[in-house]
Protein backbone atom coordinates (compact mmCIF):
# COMPACT_ATOMS: atom_id res chain seq x y z
CA UNK A 1 0.00 0.00 0.00
CA UNK A 2 2.58 2.57 1.06
CA UNK A 3 4.94 1.63 -2.12
CA UNK A 4 1.84 2.67 -4.24
CA UNK A 5 1.42 5.82 -2.15
CA UNK A 6 4.59 6.89 -2.66
CA UNK A 7 4.67 5.89 -6.38
CA UNK A 8 1.71 8.25 -6.91
CA UNK A 9 3.65 11.04 -5.01
CA UNK A 10 6.60 9.93 -7.09
CA UNK A 11 4.41 10.73 -10.03
CA UNK A 12 2.41 13.92 -9.05
CA UNK A 13 5.53 15.56 -8.38
CA UNK A 14 6.94 14.67 -12.04
CA UNK A 15 4.08 16.37 -13.63
CA UNK A 16 4.18 19.27 -11.55
CA UNK A 17 7.86 19.53 -12.27
CA UNK A 18 7.20 19.33 -16.12
CA UNK A 19 4.28 21.68 -15.56
CA UNK A 20 6.39 23.90 -14.07
CA UNK A 21 9.08 23.65 -16.70
CA UNK A 22 6.24 24.09 -19.72
CA UNK A 23 4.98 26.92 -17.68
CA UNK A 24 8.63 28.75 -17.15
CA UNK A 25 9.34 28.01 -20.69
CA UNK A 26 6.40 29.44 -22.09
CA UNK A 27 6.18 32.28 -19.93
CA UNK A 28 8.24 34.71 -22.29
CA UNK A 29 6.10 34.43 -24.94
CA UNK A 30 3.22 34.89 -22.88
CA UNK A 31 4.73 38.18 -21.67
CA UNK A 32 5.67 38.94 -25.09
CA UNK A 33 1.44 38.24 -26.53
CA UNK A 34 0.69 40.14 -23.86
CA UNK A 35 2.59 43.40 -24.45
CA UNK A 36 2.00 43.58 -28.20
CA UNK A 37 -1.59 43.27 -27.78
CA UNK A 38 -2.32 46.80 -27.90
CA UNK A 39 0.58 47.32 -30.78
CA UNK A 40 -2.22 44.45 -32.81
CA UNK A 41 -5.50 46.60 -31.72
CA UNK A 42 -3.79 50.14 -33.21
CA UNK A 43 -2.30 48.51 -35.93
CA UNK A 44 -6.10 46.92 -37.19
CA UNK A 45 -7.54 50.11 -36.24
CA UNK A 46 -4.92 52.04 -38.54
CA UNK A 47 -6.32 50.12 -41.30
CA UNK A 48 -9.52 51.13 -40.76
CA UNK A 49 -9.60 54.51 -39.67
CA UNK A 50 -6.20 55.50 -41.18
CA UNK A 51 -5.68 56.97 -37.96
CA UNK A 52 -2.72 56.77 -34.70
CA UNK A 53 -2.12 59.98 -32.81
CA UNK A 54 1.42 60.60 -32.82
CA UNK A 55 2.04 60.43 -29.08
CA UNK A 56 0.58 56.72 -29.09
CA UNK A 57 2.97 56.25 -32.21
CA UNK A 58 6.10 56.59 -29.66
CA UNK A 59 4.82 54.43 -26.78
CA UNK A 60 3.42 51.43 -29.40
CA UNK A 61 7.12 51.77 -30.48
CA UNK A 62 7.88 50.89 -27.05
CA UNK A 63 5.89 48.32 -26.79
CA UNK A 64 6.68 46.22 -29.63
CA UNK A 65 10.50 46.47 -28.51
CA UNK A 66 9.56 45.26 -25.25
CA UNK A 67 7.59 42.34 -26.82
CA UNK A 68 10.57 41.80 -28.81
CA UNK A 69 12.99 41.31 -25.25
CA UNK A 70 10.78 38.63 -23.99
CA UNK A 71 10.59 36.80 -27.58
CA UNK A 72 11.68 36.84 -31.21
CA UNK A 73 8.87 36.29 -33.70
CA UNK A 74 8.75 37.77 -37.12
CA UNK A 75 4.91 39.31 -36.38
CA UNK A 76 6.40 41.77 -33.48
CA UNK A 77 9.57 42.25 -36.13
CA UNK A 78 6.86 43.37 -38.93
CA UNK A 79 4.64 45.07 -36.55
CA UNK A 80 7.72 47.10 -35.04
CA UNK A 81 8.60 47.84 -39.24
CA UNK A 82 4.86 49.03 -39.81
CA UNK A 83 5.19 51.58 -36.65
CA UNK A 84 8.14 52.88 -38.22
CA UNK A 85 7.08 53.47 -41.46
CA UNK A 86 3.86 55.20 -39.96
CA UNK A 87 6.29 57.47 -37.61
CA UNK A 88 7.73 58.05 -41.15
CA UNK A 89 4.42 59.09 -42.63
CA UNK A 90 2.98 61.32 -39.94
CA UNK A 91 3.20 64.94 -40.31
CA UNK A 92 4.43 65.56 -36.58
CA UNK A 93 7.57 63.78 -37.38
CA UNK A 94 10.40 66.13 -38.19
CA UNK A 95 11.35 66.01 -41.46
CA UNK A 96 15.21 65.09 -40.12
CA UNK A 97 14.00 61.87 -38.54
CA UNK A 98 11.41 61.04 -41.33
CA UNK A 99 13.98 59.22 -43.04
CA UNK A 100 15.51 57.60 -39.98
CA UNK A 101 11.85 56.43 -39.68
CA UNK A 102 12.32 54.21 -42.78
CA UNK A 103 15.40 52.84 -42.61
CA UNK A 104 14.08 51.55 -38.94
CA UNK A 105 11.29 50.05 -40.67
CA UNK A 106 13.08 48.64 -43.65
CA UNK A 107 15.73 47.34 -41.29
CA UNK A 108 13.03 45.54 -39.21
CA UNK A 109 11.13 44.64 -42.47
CA UNK A 110 14.04 42.32 -42.89
CA UNK A 111 14.49 40.85 -39.80
CA UNK A 112 10.87 39.48 -39.88
CA UNK A 113 12.04 38.00 -43.22
CA UNK A 114 15.15 37.10 -41.94
CA UNK A 115 12.81 34.84 -39.22
CA UNK A 116 10.13 33.59 -41.78
CA UNK A 117 10.90 34.31 -45.84
CA UNK A 118 7.41 33.06 -47.35
CA UNK A 119 5.48 36.51 -45.97
CA UNK A 120 3.84 38.26 -48.99
CA UNK A 121 2.31 41.24 -46.96
CA UNK A 122 6.41 41.98 -45.51
CA UNK A 123 7.94 41.81 -49.17
CA UNK A 124 5.33 44.71 -50.07
CA UNK A 125 5.74 46.62 -47.11
CA UNK A 126 9.50 46.29 -47.60
CA UNK A 127 9.24 47.35 -50.92
CA UNK A 128 7.11 49.95 -50.74
CA UNK A 129 9.55 51.46 -47.81
CA UNK A 130 11.98 51.24 -50.30
CA UNK A 131 10.53 52.97 -53.22
CA UNK A 132 10.05 56.06 -50.61
CA UNK A 133 13.49 55.98 -49.28
CA UNK A 134 14.21 56.04 -53.25
CA UNK A 135 16.33 52.73 -53.11
CA UNK A 136 18.19 51.35 -55.90
CA UNK A 137 15.58 49.84 -58.55
CA UNK A 138 16.97 46.56 -58.46
CA UNK A 139 16.08 46.49 -54.84
CA UNK A 140 12.99 47.50 -54.99
CA UNK A 141 11.85 45.44 -57.97
CA UNK A 142 13.51 42.20 -55.80
CA UNK A 143 11.45 42.54 -53.03
CA UNK A 144 8.38 43.16 -55.50
CA UNK A 145 9.07 39.99 -57.11
CA UNK A 146 9.55 37.80 -53.83
CA UNK A 147 5.77 39.60 -52.61
CA UNK A 148 4.19 37.90 -55.87
CA UNK A 149 6.34 35.12 -55.62
CA UNK A 150 4.87 34.11 -52.39
CA UNK A 151 1.66 35.41 -52.59
CA UNK A 152 0.71 35.92 -55.99
CA UNK A 153 -3.13 35.76 -55.51
CA UNK A 154 -3.21 38.39 -52.48
CA UNK A 155 -5.85 40.02 -53.31
CA UNK A 156 -5.45 43.04 -51.32
CA UNK A 157 -1.98 43.66 -52.77
CA UNK A 158 -2.53 43.57 -56.19
CA UNK A 159 -3.52 47.36 -57.02
CA UNK A 160 0.14 48.09 -55.26
CA UNK A 161 1.73 46.16 -57.30
CA UNK A 162 0.56 47.20 -60.38
CA UNK A 163 1.59 50.76 -59.32
CA UNK A 164 4.67 50.15 -58.09
CA UNK A 165 5.29 47.53 -61.08
CA UNK A 166 4.34 50.91 -63.75
CA UNK A 167 6.14 52.99 -61.80
CA UNK A 168 9.32 50.84 -62.34
CA UNK A 169 8.36 48.84 -65.64
CA UNK A 170 11.77 50.31 -67.50
CA UNK A 171 13.39 47.85 -64.61
CA UNK A 172 11.18 44.73 -65.26
CA UNK A 173 13.22 42.32 -67.40
CA UNK A 174 10.83 39.42 -69.03
CA UNK A 175 9.86 37.51 -66.25
CA UNK A 176 8.79 40.57 -64.15
CA UNK A 177 6.87 42.21 -66.90
CA UNK A 178 4.69 38.71 -66.95
CA UNK A 179 3.96 38.93 -63.05
CA UNK A 180 3.01 42.35 -64.20
CA UNK A 181 0.07 41.52 -66.69
CA UNK A 182 -0.82 38.75 -64.56
CA UNK A 183 -1.47 40.98 -61.51
CA UNK A 184 -3.61 43.51 -63.71
CA UNK A 185 -5.53 41.00 -64.97
CA UNK A 186 -6.28 39.62 -61.06
CA UNK A 187 -6.89 42.89 -59.90
CA UNK A 188 -9.11 44.02 -62.99
CA UNK A 189 -11.15 40.58 -62.62
CA UNK A 190 -11.38 41.14 -58.67
CA UNK A 191 -11.13 45.18 -57.91
CA UNK A 192 -11.69 46.99 -61.48
CA UNK A 193 -12.93 50.60 -59.31
CA UNK A 194 -9.56 50.35 -57.59
CA UNK A 195 -7.42 49.39 -60.32
CA UNK A 196 -8.69 52.23 -62.48
CA UNK A 197 -7.96 54.67 -60.17
CA UNK A 198 -4.24 53.43 -60.35
CA UNK A 199 -4.45 53.99 -64.34
CA UNK A 200 -5.01 57.52 -63.80
CA UNK A 201 -2.72 58.21 -61.68
CA UNK A 202 -0.07 56.11 -63.35
CA UNK A 203 -1.01 55.50 -67.10
CA UNK A 204 -4.36 57.61 -67.83
CA UNK A 205 -4.07 57.04 -71.60
CA UNK A 206 -3.31 53.48 -71.04
CA UNK A 207 -0.19 53.90 -74.00
CA UNK A 208 1.85 52.18 -71.40
CA UNK A 209 -0.34 49.43 -71.19
CA UNK A 210 -0.98 49.06 -74.96
CA UNK A 211 2.36 48.16 -75.11
CA UNK A 212 1.84 44.79 -73.35
CA UNK A 213 -1.46 43.98 -73.37
CA UNK A 214 -2.48 44.96 -76.33
CA UNK A 215 -0.70 41.45 -78.54
CA UNK A 216 -1.87 39.17 -75.55
CA UNK A 217 -5.54 40.56 -74.00
CA UNK A 218 -6.82 43.48 -77.07
CA UNK A 219 -10.22 42.50 -75.04
CA UNK A 220 -9.08 43.65 -72.09
CA UNK A 221 -7.22 46.89 -72.78
CA UNK A 222 -10.74 47.87 -74.70
CA UNK A 223 -12.65 47.24 -71.24
CA UNK A 224 -10.18 49.68 -69.09
CA UNK A 225 -10.76 52.14 -71.93
CA UNK A 226 -14.11 52.43 -71.59
CA UNK A 227 -14.22 52.50 -68.01
CA UNK A 228 -11.59 54.93 -67.44
CA UNK A 229 -13.52 57.24 -70.25
CA UNK A 230 -15.99 57.23 -67.85
CA UNK A 231 -13.98 58.40 -64.92
CA UNK A 232 -12.65 61.80 -66.78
Amino acid sequence: MSSRVGGRLGILALLAVASLMVMFLAWPRFLASFRFLPVEHALDRYFYDNEIESDRLEVLIEFAGEALEHHEHQRYRYGLSQLYYLRGLDPATPAAERRDAYRSAEEEALAALRLAPAQTAVWMHLAMTRWILRGEPRTIIDAWKMSVFTGRTHSSLYTRRVEMGLAYREYLDHEGLAMLRDQIRLAWRTRPGALAAVLLRQDPQLRVLRNFLDDSDPELTKEMEVWLERLR
